[in-house]
């Protein structure tokens, strides 16, 4: 009866921790940091309390978070690798002349800026990261049925980046790129670290370019438009994944058959 009731439990778990995600913020103004603190650090006792008191495991560290050996070679991996991927993307539309830069703002913006992103970046990517990806690598290693990890963490971050994007085909590609990518960064190497890097690294990109109301560190001036622009910005984010792949076979980063001798998750008959 457990074992039938198990699949339940971890998605009505699942949606509590979504609904605290991406509903708390709808009601935090951008410039009440206490109260983001708040709900950031609010987000890891909430999850910790589920794992241990619902889901019945050692805590956050089943959730993907282990600081295993190599664990920050990882973030840092996939950090560098995100936001050059996401700095290729913005050079080759600048080259395509899609904007034009009329100046650079002033230091003490920038280095305002930066230090928000840097930690609202760092926050709003491990959040979404422990609660998809992490999460449902838990459960599918747990029941040992890690054939259904990719599938399903591909589809619940393409869901969850609907409910916050909007729905449209360019949107879904996107999704679906970042998507898999993540989910098989963290299938390779067994945690969250390398694709939290990914998604951190690229956010921060994103807000190097365009800061948090339309303004980064460049000022900018659109001179184009076009679905070309779209597909070429498509294009070159999907070399990611290759990137990534070539990351985790050249021995880069930290793989998942190199930490089976100190994995924490527990398996159960599915």
């Amino acid at each position: 009866m457990e074992n039938r009731m198990s699949p339940v439990v971890w998605t009505a778990a699942f949606l509590l921790l979504n609904l605290y995600v991406n509903g708390v913020p709808r009601f935090l103004q951008q410039d009440e940091a206490l109260l983001w603190m708040c709900y950031w650090l609010g987000f890891f006792l909430l999850a910790s309390l589920v794992a241990k008191f619902v889901l019945r495991l050692k805590g956050l560290q089943e959730l993907g978070l282990w600081l295993h050996r190599g664990w920050w070679r990882n973030a840092a991996a996939g950090f560098i690798i995100g936001f050059s991927v996401y700095a290729a993307k913005y050079l080759a539309l600048y080259g395509l002349e899609k904007f034009e830069v009329r100046g650079v703002m002033d230091t003490s913006y920038i280095l305002n800026m930066l230090s928000l992103a840097l930690l609202a970046m760092f926050f709003s990517s491990i959040l979404n990261d422990v609660m998809i990806r992490g999460y449902w690598l838990a459960y599918f290693q747990k029941k040992n049925l890690m054939q259904g990890f990719l599938l399903t963490a591909t589809l619940l971050y393409t869901l969850d980046d609907f409910w916050n994007e909007g729905l449209n085909l360019m949107n879904l590609a996107f999704s679906v790129v970042f998507g898999v990518t993540f989910a098989y960064a963290v299938l390779r190497t067994g945690s969250i670290w390398l694709g939290f890097g990914l998604h951190w690294g690229g956010n921060m990109m994103y807000r190097a370019m365009y800061g948090f109301d339309g303004q980064g560190i460049l000022q900018l001036e659109e001179t184009a438009e076009g679905m070309t622009y779209d597909y070429i910005s498509l294009l070159v984010t999907a070399l990611m994944f290759p990137v990534v792949y070539l990351a985790i076979r050249s021995g880069l980063v930290t793989r998942r058959q190199e930490l089976k001798m100190e994995a924490p998750l527990r398996e159960e008959p599915a």
